[in-house]
């Protein structure tokens, strides 16, 4: 029998990375974003049988329309993925515009909320005829609880996601649905890519270019880290960190001359290359 995955924000970026890997290892894919042409036209491009549904996670109903489609196709949902993110970073608290900080609440935690809240009340009830499920939600910068500079609201959903993931893991414990999360480290989609964008050309840019070598990764590594995880067996509530300490110090001293960036960058202004694979960062 093959399993459905569900996963938010994945017209582009991880999400997409997401959708393809998982695919490619005999999923039954549902791809969602905002737009529903993008919605169709991505998952089309994923596989033959993926299912394109639109669906703005800050909407309740628009979240359980997406279950529900899924399951009118496929059945039932095995794998809900809550992916969808928006980063709107560069500024301290106090200049940041309350429309981007409510924009990141809304997107980012309620969406996630939501999308757990769905899909445990739906692979609870599909539980009864022994099919469960798993739901993993991805977090980010902030979330080990560590200020960033500049990111003060974007990392606060992300600290909050990682309390609903302890928390619903708790709320869980004994049951038939498994509940993580990862927390993927910098990937270069274009959520990254347009907020680097912004910085002018210049030494802290540059220290910027230097470090993002060390700690960045493609999307393909981190999908197919994650995709592993997601069949793995595991505790309720864990929670798997890419980008250790450890593996920074290694990358420094093995990797002196990595070089991410580059394939991504066309020109001294920082535009993406093209081809390059777009999407919201997590």
């Amino acid at each position: 029998m093959r399993q459905t995955a569900v996963i938010t924000g994945s017209t582009r970026g991880l999400g997409r990375g997401l959708a393809e890997e998982l695919a490619r290892r005999g999923y039954q894919v549902v791809v969602s974003a905002q737009g529903e042409e993008d919605s169709v036209r991505a998952a089309a491009e994923v596989s033959p049988d993926a299912l394109g549904v639109p669906c703005d996670v800050s909407d309740a109903d628009q979240v359980q329309r997406l279950w529900d489609r899924a399951v009118a196709r496929f059945g039932a949902v095995d794998l809900w993925v809550n992916n969808a993110g928006l980063a709107l970073t560069g500024q301290p608290l106090a200049t940041l515009p309350p429309e981007d900080f409510r924009t990141m609440l809304s997107i980012n935690l309620i969406g996630a909320m939501q999308g757990c809240q769905v899909a445990l009340r739906g692979m609870t009830a599909q539980a009864t005829g022994g099919r469960a499920g798993r739901i993993y939600t991805v977090l980010g910068a902030g979330a080990d609880g560590q200020p960033v500079p500049g990111m003060t609201g974007y990392a606060t959903t992300k600290r909050a996601l990682q309390f609903l993931t302890h928390s619903l893991a708790q709320e869980t414990a004994g049951g038939p649905v498994r509940i993580g999360a990862i927390s993927p480290g910098l990937v270069m989609t274009e959520g990254f890519l347009r907020e680097h964008r912004r910085m002018v050309a210049g030494p802290e840019r540059a220290a910027r270019e230097r470090w993002v070598n060390v700690i960045g990764d493609h999307v393909s590594t981190i999908a197919h880290w994650a995709c592993d995880i997601f069949a793995s067996r595991h505790e309720q509530g864990a929670e798997f960190v890419w980008l250790s300490a450890e593996k920074i110090a290694a990358r420094q001293r093995d990797e002196p001359g990595r070089d991410i960036l580059s394939r991504y960058l066309r020109d001294e202004d920082g535009s993406p290359a093209t081809g390059t694979q777009e999407g919201a960062t997590a």
